[in-house]
């Protein structure tokens, strides 16, 4: 147990010295030199100019940074130090069982598989919290979160197009399996089990303070968790992460602004069915190898 309380104690260090590095010198910069130094951002998020937008996409990729993807990887930084040292460590590395080309293209199919279903899951529970006195502003908060993801999705100029690409697919896929998968459930699953899974997935899901967007979420966390403790190695629910949000991205391109923020319930079709049937198959299919 001493173990993981020192493993803990040194993630929240590792988190709180990325924040100040990260989030804290590093968005000072960056408000400097888009124009913007000495400027909380709540006031930026008030003004149109394309450097506003710009700001936001900048400061989303340097709080993806600060809080998953740096501080996931010292604490695996820290067990390959502890192993090459030979030191006894409570957070020993999954399970690998013997892992295949044709085990990796299932698993990083599932997700993809899934997203008309998704979408539908996410529309529904969407109008049903539209509907509720008691969600009104969770609901409002959380539209405004999406319509600022909205905002900077469709920046016009290639850089700010390939940002976005490196800040919400890359660094926000990459950091979140190294914190939430890498860190968080490899050290609870030595003390949880197999409940390190449903813990990985509930703080992945709460973490992004989206209420709107929950069905998405939690089903997909869930996923990624079940593949690492599936699989044994951190890169398979890596890739997988990344595979979805590329895929979400250019779906969002193509359905154009307002596409993310406007959630709204789909009615049940034949895709939804069939996609969802084939993200089943594909799940047992990996269960059996």
């Amino acid at each position: 147990m001493n173990g993981i309380k020192s493993d803990f104690v040194f993630l929240g260090a590792a988190l709180l010295g990325s924040l100040f590095l990260v989030s804290g010198l590093g968005a000072s910069a960056v408000m400097a030199l888009l124009g913007y130094a000495g400027m909380p951002i709540q006031e930026v998020l008030l003004r149109h100019e394309l450097n506003a937008a710009r700001a936001v996409l900048a400061q989303q990729g340097l709080g993806s940074l600060a809080l998953f993807l740096l501080p996931g990887a010292v604490m695996l930084q820290r067990w390959s130090v502890q192993a090459a040292h030979e030191v006894d460590s409570e957070s020993p590395p999954l399970p690998r069982p013997q892992w295949s080309v044709a085990k990796t293209l299932i698993a990083w199919s599932i997700l993809p598989a899934l997203l008309p279903f998704l979408e539908w899951a996410t529309g529904t529970w969407a109008d049903l919290l539209r509907s509720t006195n008691w969600a009104v502003e969770a609901v409002a908060r959380a539209e405004d979160q999406a319509s600022l993801v909205d905002r900077v999705l469709f920046l016009p100029h290639w850089l700010d197009q390939l940002l976005a690409v490196l800040v919400f697919v890359v660094i926000a896929g990459v950091g979140e399996e190294l914190f939430f998968r890498g860190a968080l459930q490899r050290m609870l699953r030595p003390r949880w089990g197999w409940y390190s899974v449903i813990a990985s997935a509930v703080l992945f899901a709460g973490v992004h303070f989206d209420v709107l967007h929950l069905p998405f979420l939690i089903t997909a966390g869930l996923l990624l968790a079940w593949l690492y403790e599936r699989s044994g190695r951190l890169w398979v629910p890596v890739g997988a992460h990344v595979l979805h949000n590329a895929v979400t991205y250019l779906e969002a391109q193509r359905a154009g602004p307002g596409s993310y923020a406007g959630v709204q319930a789909e009615p049940w079709s034949w895709v939804v069915a069939a996609t969802l049937l084939a993200a089943v198959a594909l799940l047992a299919a990996l269960r059996r190898r």
